[in-house]
């Protein structure tokens, strides 16, 4: 008896379409500069310019996206790099990197003058730091 593999293209390219339409990401980057410090960010991907946004000492802005997925092996290539600048400083970071962050859906950042300090997992506990780019 052979298998039906023709039949068998629609039903599969229908389910990773399926996986991959309800994949959202949420980024939340919280100010923890220092007192009194604004803390102006400038997003983007290679596909969306998110634009400046001053965030006051423990304010917080976020934003959302969808994966772009690719077939196996390749997986999602998603980046989105920020700059970061207060007083007389400039840094930079990738705040999202599939590579790193595969498994994150509400990825939620510190930013400290040391680096970013990020937790995928429980909110607002920033277990993973990181050096500035």
């Amino acid at each position: 008896m052979a298998f039906p593999t023709k039949n068998l293209s629609f039903p599969l390219i229908f389910f990773m379409l399926l996986l991959a339409w309800g994949d959202c990401t949420v980024v939340r980057i919280k100010n923890d500069i220092g007192q009194g410090n604004k803390l102006t960010v400038h997003c983007q991907s290679g596909d969306d310019n998110l634009g400046k946004h001053v965030i006051p000492f423990g304010g917080e802005w976020d934003f959302t996206f969808s994966n772009n997925w690719r077939p196996w092996p390749w997986g999602s290539t998603t980046l989105f790099h920020c700059s970061f600048s207060w007083q007389r400083e400039f840094k930079r970071f990738d705040i999202y990197n599939a590579t790193r962050d595969f498994d994150c859906e509400d990825c939620q950042w510190s930013i400290t003058p040391d680096g970013p300090c990020g937790d995928m997992l429980t909110p607002y506990v920033y277990s993973l730091c990181y050096p500035w780019d």
